[in-house]
C-alpha cells in the first residue's frame, strides 16, 4: 500500500510539472506553427483543408551569400541602429531600400525589442507601398507566429483579411491561367478564419472558401463548409445565402452522380428542412421545384420496386400491398392511376399484365 502511493504522489508530481510547462509555453495558433497565440484558436472546421495541409512561416535565416560572402549583411551595428537606418530610408520614400533593412534586422537580431516593429513595418510596406499583396500576407503572418504578443493580433489578422480579397479581386492571369491559384486563395481564408473564429467578416470569408471550393468542381467539401457556417453563424445573412448554395450543391452532387438514390433522399430531407425552417427565403421557389425534380425521381424509384412484385413469381397478396404503399408514399404520381386500376385488378381476381395467383 505504500509503494502505491509513493507511485501515485510520484506521478502526481510529473503532472503537475507537466502541466506547469505547458502553461507557461506558447500555445499553438491554428493553422500556425508552434510559437504563435491566440485566445480564439480552433481546427474544427469540415470542409477545410488539414493543418497539416496549410503552409506555415519558417523562421528566417541568414541567406548563404550573406553567411559566405558577407552580401546583405546589416548596415548599422545594433538592432536599435538598424531600425533607425531603416526608418529614414522609408521617410525618404526609398521603400524596397527599408524593406530590405527591415528584413535584414529580423534575422540579424530576431529576439531584440526592435524585431517585431521591424516585421510589421516590412509588411506594411510590402502591402501599402510596394503593393505586393501575397508577399504582405506572409509577412503579417509571420508577426503573428513568432511575435504573437508584440503586436495587435486581432487588427493584423483583419489586414490579412484584407489582403487575400484584394488578391482575389486583383488576380493577373497570363493566356486564361492565374497567378494566384483558388487553392492557394482559399488556404488564405482558412488561415484567417482559424486565427480568428469570432471575427465578425468570418461568415463572409466562409462563403468565400466555399465558393473556391466550387470553382475546383469540389462540391462535396463546399457542402461541409456551408454547413459549418450555418451550425455555427446562425441567423447572419451569410448563414442564409449559405443555405442555399448548400442546396444547389447537393442538387448539383445528385445529378452528377445519377440520381443516386440514398444521396437523393438525404437530398430531399435537407430542402424539406431548409424549406420548413426559412419559408420566406428569397429562393424558396427554385428549391421548391428542386424538392419536386428529387420527389419525381425517388417516386419513379418506388414505381419500379413495386412493378417487381407485380409478376408470376410473386403472390397477388405481395403485389396489391407493393401497390397500396407505393399509392401511400406517392399518392400524387404520374403512375397513381395505373397502381390503383392494378389494385383492383389483382383484388378481383384478374391477371390482365400481371400475376396467375
Amino acid at each position: 500500500m505504500k509503494k502505491l502511493s509513493f507511485r501515485f504522489l510520484v506521478l502526481a508530481a510529473c503532472t503537475a510539472v507537466s502541466l506547469a510547462s505547458w502553461a507557461a509555453s506558447p500555445h499553438r495558433v491554428a493553422g500556425s506553427n508552434p510559437g504563435g497565440a491566440s485566445q480564439w484558436a480552433t481546427d474544427q472546421y469540415p470542409g477545410f483543408d488539414g493543418l497539416d495541409d496549410l503552409p506555415t512561416p519558417e523562421k528566417k535565416e541568414k541567406g548563404w551569400l550573406w553567411r559566405w560572402f558577407g552580401i546583405g549583411k546589416p548596415a548599422q551595428e545594433s538592432a536599435a541602429q538598424q531600425l533607425a537606418w531603416a526608418q529614414k530610408l522609408e521617410g525618404e520614400n526609398d521603400f524596397k531600400g527599408a524593406a530590405k533593412a527591415y528584413d535584414v534586422l529580423v534575422r540579424e537580431w530576431p529576439a531584440s525589442p526592435e524585431a517585431p516593429t521591424a516585421q510589421f513595418r516590412l509588411a506594411y510596406l510590402l502591402e501599402a507601398n510596394l503593393q505586393e499583396y501575397d508577399e504582405a500576407y506572409e509577412e503579417y503572418a509571420y508577426l503573428l507566429d513568432f511575435y504573437p504578443r508584440s503586436c495587435p493580433y486581432a487588427k493584423i489578422v483583419a489586414e490579412q483579411y484584407k489582403l487575400v480579397n484584394l488578391l482575389f479581386d486583383t488576380r493577373r492571369t497570363f493566356l486564361g491561367m492565374s497567378f494566384t491559384g483558388n487553392r492557394q486563395l482559399r488556404q488564405g481564408y482558412e488561415r484567417i478564419v482559424r486565427r480568428a473564429p469570432g471575427a465578425d467578416y468570418v461568415p463572409e470569408a466562409m462563403l468565400k472558401i466555399a465558393d473556391l471550393r466550387e470553382r475546383d468542381i469540389d462540391y462535396e467539401e463546399a457542402v461541409k463548409v456551408y454547413a459549418a457556417l450555418r451550425n455555427l453563424h446562425p441567423g447572419t445573412t451569410e448563414a442564409r445565402i449559405a443555405l442555399y448554395r448548400e442546396a444547389k450543391a447537393r442538387m448539383w452532387l445528385v445529378r452528377r452522380l445519377a440520381y443516386n438514390l440514398p444521396r437523393c433522399k438525404d437530398t430531399e430531407s435537407f430542402l424539406k428542412l431548409a424549406l420548413r425552417r426559412d419559408p420566406s427565403h428569397p429562393n424558396t421557389e427554385e428549391m421548391r421545384e428542386w424538392l419536386k425534380e428529387l420527389r419525381e425521381y425517388i417516386a419513379e424509384d418506388a414505381w419500379t420496386r413495386a412493378k417487381f412484385y407485380d409478376t408470376p413469381q410473386r403472390t397477388r397478396h405481395a403485389a396489391v400491398a407493393s401497390y397500396e404503399k407505393f399509392l401511400s408514399e406517392y399518392p400524387d404520381s404520374s403512375h397513381a392511376d395505373e397502381a390503383r386500376a392494378r389494385i383492383e385488378a389483382l383484388k378481383a381476381g384478374s391477371n390482365k399484365g400481371g400475376t396467375e395467383k
